[in-house]
């Protein structure tokens, strides 16, 4: 049996997401580019746009090391490829865990025991993960322009009830995963709680610091996550 560490782990797979990988990167070298030649032509000056690159740089360091530790916890249930692509290209951490392991579940095996068994389990998962991504980018196509314009005509024209609409898009999101942390077991319900309170924290640390406010989300993350292997060693 050709087991689902085999594939994970093959060098087909890593040469095919290397190439996504660079068609990726060349087309941020391009971007780059492009708004350099922009900045260029309406009067920006060199040192202001270094001044930018290098703020922005700095702060995107703390939210990658959020999901460095995703796809370290990934790679033991996925091997180093296909995290490391998925993880790079167009997903995120929350809704790559939450697809494998609904795959996994829909399959009837433990997300742990992918590696170790029958390849079509992983192959099935890799499916699951890619095609539930897409549905984003296909929805942007359609529809993101008509929406965005439609929430800024809200904004503009219906005062406090254009705010209170587009507020209610949130708490929509929070009512559909908030449920499924809080009652699959204890682990993950402390680890929501630990979320929530290190968020809380820092967002008051950031009303007295505001170039911490965007740290928020990974340290966060990096906390809770850190957590739940107490929680899990206890509870599990």
């Amino acid at each position: 049996m050709v087991t689902g560490s085999v594939l994970a782990n093959s060098p087909l797979l890593y040469i095919l997401c290397s190439i996504g990988l660079a068609i990726i990167v060349v087309y941020a070298v391009m971007c780059v580019r492009k708004a350099a030649k922009k900045c260029a032509e309406v009067g920006i000056s060199k040192e202001t746009v270094l001044t930018v690159a290098k703020s922005t740089a700095l702060a995107s360091i703390v939210p990658s090391l959020a999901i460095l530790l995703g796809f370290l916890v990934l790679t033991t249930s996925l091997g180093g490829a296909w995290p490391w692509y998925r993880l790079s290209v167009i997903g995120s951490l929350s809704y790559e865990s939450m697809a494998a392991q609904y795959a996994a579940d829909g399959i009837g095996v433990v997300l742990s025991d992918v590696l170790s068994s029958d390849a079509t389990v992983f192959g099935a998962i890799m499916v699951v993960m890619s095609i539930g991504v897409c549905s984003g980018p296909i929805v942007v196509t359609l529809f993101a322009k008509k929406y965005s314009t439609g929430l800024m005509n809200a904004k503009e024209n219906k005062g406090d009830w254009g705010q209170i609409m587009v507020s209610c898009f949130m708490l929509a999101m929070f009512a559909v995963y908030m449920p499924i942390m809080i009652l699959t077991d204890l682990p993950t319900t402390l680890t929501l709680v630990v979320s929530l309170v290190v968020s809380i924290l820092w967002g008051m640390l950031a009303k007295k610091a505001p170039w911490t406010r965007d740290f928020t989300m990974a340290i966060a993350m990096i906390v809770a996550m850190a957590s739940s292997l107490l929680w899990v060693n206890l509870f599990g």
